[in-house]
């Protein structure tokens, strides 16, 4: 192959000023973001919303040190992530944006990700120019580069911004060190190890580069053999590695790698040392195959995706026979100082610790583990590509016409993989449709066949949905019949059909499973009220508030609620009051304990609800309310709008019915309507000083700041010691950094409280 530039052009890039040499930077920076413009508007995705659960990010900046002392991210690739500078990332966003709805908060996200990815894109281009000394491939490969499909599920998907910015830093490292070596300023090594430690920070896998740097130097220098030498700078670099190390054991501790599951790494369900090793070596090469053929791509390649091999098996001895290639043109190559051995290198040092041959981690496969690894790929192809240019002795800019169908086939990929990952319902149902052997892939179309039935207004469209989504779960649990959430998620289909043998029977499976799963557990609860069994409710929801206080007011709201069915009155009124004193901003709270006063009320003749002059209410009425809001107690919030529709026929000056139907209607993020709802209820009776509390919350949802301030006025107008308005005015204020009226109802809130 011939030179890819003279001494002479190398002699005049390198005076030229820092726009003049990177100026082409910003077509691959600009091209990558085109590519991903069409995710600016998606929703959150799979575990995106997770992060959002460390109260360390979603203080904001205001608790710097926590995102560096604590464990903020949830765990991931069977390894408990100690990744700061990705929390800290988050909490800069979660600063800016708190006050968005949801929607807009995951669109920022998602505009964020595309911003670094472009950042990214624009450095590749330089660190290419630095290691080749040639403009047009380093266009060549990050515009390959830019376009990989492979790399949607980490532009797409939010919580994979740790390989977006572990790459960018891992990129300014490379730059940086290749700096140092060309000036032997000790400024630039400095600045090289602070991005080193930067990108380990973002994600731990960043920490094989080390392996690169004597590989960067031979290829840089001169001379032709390979020296010890080349290691030299290896020493400085240790230091920040032991240094992450440390770091992560102090906050993580020493156990770093959980136990792993069959479901999300099904090599921990191969026993058999010669079957597991075969099945490692076909994951490689899918990976080979995947980046040079991204299609199909899925967000899952978990259990039943990927089965078990033997050294029997065809794909296992195409996968080892490509492996040995590779790695004999690597050796081989690497003497020669071959560029097409040198991206093979990369490639192959990025995916040491992700590709589950040498260390199994808690993914069997993923697209996200391609990502750094696919920049070596790429510079591979482009070279082998140029060897082309070469040999018909072709002028260097047919490179680009070289690797344009190439660039228009990967970035149609893109852009239309992209589109799937719009929100779950259309991620789950595509890759379910492009194929249904993931377990996981099918057990999450069950639940969005679930979701979809729950939202469904016509009766015989919702129960054809949740028998479909029991149908697909069935076939999960026949193919893998210890597989928790299948059995959870059956159960609670069954329940909205009313079949309670089934729903029990599911919810009793995933129990005898799980060692002792909060989730199951609760769910199981709930299947014992809906279906007649509240005392064993009771048992199963005063086991969990003592294991699990997390959910403690969930639980509280539950053992009350079976108390209730049993009518063990009192001890309704005893967990409901407990909800009431420790959280007082339950929007539920208020109309549990009105359904225990006015159930003791009735057995004492008493009347349940005050009528206003307008009112006639009888006895049927009022049994009818109490019915359909049993329902509504019980989670059945279709139900209950149904027969509160027809509580309002019979009595439509019943305020009650329409403050439930708000309640309702708020719940399913309807808030025009709940607003209309808990009007009419104040206007038939405009006493109640709850209703105005809960529009005023359904106006703040509704983002009507000024209609929400009056409301909690008004409710404070008619009840002033009903602390929950002060509390809401309070965060309101202090969300609007209004710090003189936030004081002003923090100190209502400690007069009324008693402080």
């Amino acid at each position: 192959m011939k030179k890819e530039s003279s001494k002479e052009e190398v002699l005049k890039i390198d005076k030229l000023s820092f726009f003049q040499k990177y100026s082409w930077a910003f077509i691959p920076m600009f091209f990558a973001i085109a590519l991903y413009f069409n995710t600016l508007n998606h929703g959150f995705v799979l575990d995106d919303k997770i992060i959002f659960q460390s109260k360390a990010i979603t203080s904001g900046l205001k608790d710097l040190p926590a995102l560096f002392t604590e464990k903020t991210l949830p765990e991931a690739e069977n390894i408990k992530p100690y990744r700061p500078i990705t929390s800290l990332s988050f909490a800069i966003d979660y600063q800016f944006f708190k006050n968005e709805d949801s929607l807009k908060m995951a669109a920022n996200l998602h505009t964020m990700n595309v911003l670094y990815y472009g950042i990214a894109l624009f450095f590749t281009f330089v660190l290419l120019l630095k290691l080749f000394k040639n403009k047009i491939i380093a266009l060549a490969i990050s515009l390959l580069f830019a376009a990989h499909p492979i790399h949607t599920e980490v532009v797409a998907n939010i919580k994979s911004r740790d390989e977006i910015l572990a790459y960018l830093f891992g990129t300014l490292m490379l730059i940086l060190y290749i700096k140092f070596k060309e000036s032997t300023s000790k400024k630039y090594l400095y600045f090289s190890l602070a991005f080193y430690f930067l990108a380990v920070l973002s994600k731990e896998s960043t920490i094989v580069l080390l392996a690169f740097l004597p590989i960067i130097d031979y290829f840089l220098s001169s001379e032709k053999g390979f020296k010890m030498s080349y290691f030299s700078s290896l020493k400085w670099f240790i230091f920040p590695a032991l240094l992450y190390l440390a770091l992560q054991r102090i906050v993580i501790g020493i156990n770093l790698m959980p136990k792993m599951s069959e479901i999300d790494n099904m090599l921990v369900g191969i026993p058999d040392f010669s079957e597991n090793l075969a099945t490692r070596i076909y994951i490689v090469g899918l990976y080979l195959y995947k980046m040079l053929v991204p299609h199909p791509l899925f967000y899952d390649y978990s259990l039943n995706y990927i089965s078990k091999k033997t050294f029997a098996s065809f794909e296992v001895w195409m996968s080892l026979l490509s492996i040995i290639a590779l790695v004999y043109l690597i050796f081989k190559g690497i003497i020669k100082k071959n560029k097409i051995a040198f991206g093979l290198f990369f490639m192959f040092v990025t995916f040491a610790l992700t590709c589950n041959l040498f260390i199994a981690i808690g993914a069997t496969f993923a697209e996200r583990f391609a990502f750094t690894p696919s920049l070596g790929f790429v510079i591979a192809l482009v070279f082998l590509l140029y060897l082309l240019i070469d040999k018909f002795k072709m002028k260097q800019v047919y490179l680009l016409f070289f690797i344009l169908p190439i660039l228009s086939l990967y970035s149609f990929k893109t852009v239309t993989r992209n589109a799937n990952w719009k929100d779950n319902e259309t991620l789950f149902t595509h890759d379910y449709l492009q194929s249904s052997k993931s377990l996981k892939i099918q057990n999450n179309y069950g639940a969005i066949l679930y979701y979809k039935a729950k939202e469904a207004t016509d009766s015989i469209e919702r129960k054809k949905l949740f028998l479909k989504s029991i149908a697909v779960l069935d076939k999960v649990t026949n193919d893998y019949d210890t597989y928790i959430e299948a059995y959870v998620q059956k159960g609670v289909s069954y329940l909205e059909i009313k079949n309670c043998e089934k729903a029990l029977v599911n919810f009793e499976k995933a129990k005898s499973i799980a060692v002792y799963n909060p989730v199951v557990e609760a769910n199981l609860g709930i299947g014992y009220i809906n279906c007649g069994k509240p005392q064993e409710a009771v048992t199963i929801f005063s086991k969990l508030l003592n294991y699990d206080k997390s959910k403690e007011s969930y639980y509280l709201k539950h053992i009350g609620v079976a108390h209730f069915n049993i009518k063990n009155l009192d001890s309704a009124e005893y967990y409901f009051s407990r909800l009431k004193n420790d959280y007082p901003n339950d929007a539920e709270v208020d109309g549990y304990i009105k359904l225990v006063a006015d159930y003791k009320n009735s057995t004492s003749a008493t009347p349940k609800q005050s009528a206003t002059p307008t009112q006639n209410v009888d006895a049927n009425q009022n049994a009818q309310f109490d019915a359909a809001y049993k329902l509504f107690m019980n989670g059945d919030k279709n139900g209950a709008e149904k027969a509160l529709q027809e509580s309002i026929k019979s009595n439509p000056n019943h305020a009650m019915s329409y403050a439930v139907l708000g309640l309702i209607a708020d719940e399913k993020q309807n808030f025009p309507k709940a607003i209309s709802y808990y009007k009419k209820s104040i206007a038939i009776n405009p006493n109640d000083y709850r209703i105005f509390y809960n529009l005023g919350n359904t106006y703040l949802k509704n983002k009507n700041d000024g209609e929400a301030i009056k409301q909690f006025e008004k409710c404070i107008a008619i009840e002033p010691k009903y602390i929950n308005s002060y509390k809401s005015l309070e965060l309101y204020y202090k969300s609007v950094n209004n710090i003189e009226k936030q004081n002003y109802f923090t100190q209502k809130i400690k007069e009324l409280e008693g402080k």
